[in-house]
């Protein structure tokens, strides 16, 4: 089997969520296409653009130094602007995403939502992160709305026959809000890389004094936008800190959102610009040191379809504190202490709950640590590799 791999997202130069769940995903699938009995697939990888990505070192930097694409696997890459592209895409309604290659492929896999033609005659498999889009429109920004708009993702799930759900939660919204059959939409949970562990290693030290992360603080990984919440966390942080004069401080690591003008502001404000700290993009190789050397996780996001960050906190021993909405809830099980988003002085009780309870700390970090086993890169391709050959003997 053939399997064409959708990665233009993979051509920014920070790698985004979405990112990271393909080059995972991808990399344990071509470990289980090398064992003795999986053996007879081979992915032809599309990107595109004037610039050719190097998503080897992407995958390097998530492996091993010495990786090397196995012989089953193509990089096709398309030398056109993809403002070009989308815009022939859009106008011409072709080409089809399987006609941008040479190869005859016989499934077509699309990790995230794209401009694109779909063929009728090649089964596609479409991944749903969330609907965020759909539910929080206020939240984005003109652009991101615009971009929802055009690339039409009611057409593409519709072209597609199987979608893929990170979470129960996200197959509910999907087929609630697409008319979707429970047949069509399947649950398949991300897992986490095995650099993601409670014990501390001899670089973490050399990060920490690298990154000059602060002693004791609060850790927040991801994007950093409206939905993410990041105002009310500040906020709750200074309630806290006022309430204990505990001088622990807030580290944000992950790239500006959009719509983020507002965080940015309340962040060099004087009341807070000493104690909240602003790492942006980290790279992956330096994540886990920085989960590792945090003293809780907290993440009251409004609205997610997974939540990979909380995962990776939770593996990493870290007590966690979320949100009860959506999908985090069936992610942690008991193992965070669950938070109404909307409300700042719960987020205040709960980061005061944990830090002045060690019995509690200890409590999350164990079950925390438990829950994480439950979700592997490996088991996540295999299922994945099931709907694959499901696909093509219909």
């Amino acid at each position: 089997m053939r399997i064409l791999v959708d990665c233009r997202h993979l051509n920014q130069k920070s790698v985004s969520g979405i990112g990271e769940y393909t080059i995972q995903l991808l990399h344990a699938l071509f470990a289980l296409n090398a064992s003795e009995t999986s053996g007879q697939n081979s992915y032809v990888l599309l990107t595109s653009g004037r610039i050719q990505p190097d998503i080897l070192a992407l995958f390097r930097e998530r492996s091993s130094p010495t990786f090397v694409f196995p012989p089953f696997v193509t990089h096709r890459h398309i030398s056109i602007s993809n403002k070009l592209l989308n815009l022939k895409i859009m106008i011409m309604k072709n080409p089809s995403l399987n006609w941008l290659v040479p190869d005859a492929v016989d499934l077509i896999f699309m990790p995230n939502l794209n401009i694109t033609v779909l063929p009728k005659d090649i089964p596609t498999i479409l991944t749903i992160h969330d609907l965020s889009w759909k539910f929080f429109p206020e939240f984005y920004s003109w652009k991101m709305r615009l971009w929802h708009y055009v690339l039409q993702p009611k057409k593409l799930i519709d072209a597609s026959r199987m979608i893929i759900a990170p979470s129960t939660s996200t197959k509910r919204d999907t087929e609630r809000t697409f008319q979707k059959s429970s047949e069509m939409v399947t649950a398949i949970p991300h897992g986490i890389h095995s650099s993601f562990h409670p014990q501390m290693e001899a670089r973490d030290h050399g990060v920490r004094s690298r990154l000059k992360l602060p002693k004791r603080f609060v850790l927040f990984v991801g994007t950093i936008e409206p939905r993410k919440n990041v105002l009310s966390l500040i906020e709750g942080m200074k309630i806290y800190r006022e309430k204990s004069h505990d001088d622990i401080h807030l580290l944000l690591v992950g790239k500006w959102g959009w719509k983020s003008h507002n965080i940015r502001r309340r962040i060099w404000r004087r009341d807070v610009c000493e104690w909240v700290h602003e790492l942006g993009y980290v790279q992956a190789i330096d994540r886990p040191a920085i989960y590792r050397s945090a003293t809780v996780f907290a993440w009251p996001s409004f609205y997610e379809g997974f939540g990979l960050p909380i995962l990776e906190a939770m593996a990493s021993g870290l007590p966690v504190l979320t949100s009860h909405t959506s999908s985090m809830p069936e992610l942690t099980g008991t193992a965070a202490v669950h938070i109404d988003p909307s409300n700042v002085q719960d987020i205040a009780d709960a980061i005061s709950g944990i830090i002045t309870s060690r019995p509690l700390q200890d409590q999350l970090r164990r079950a925390g640590i438990e829950q994480a086993k439950k979700y592997t890169w490996e088991e996540t391709a295999k299922k994945m590799l099931n709907q694959f050959e499901h696909l093509t003997k219909k």
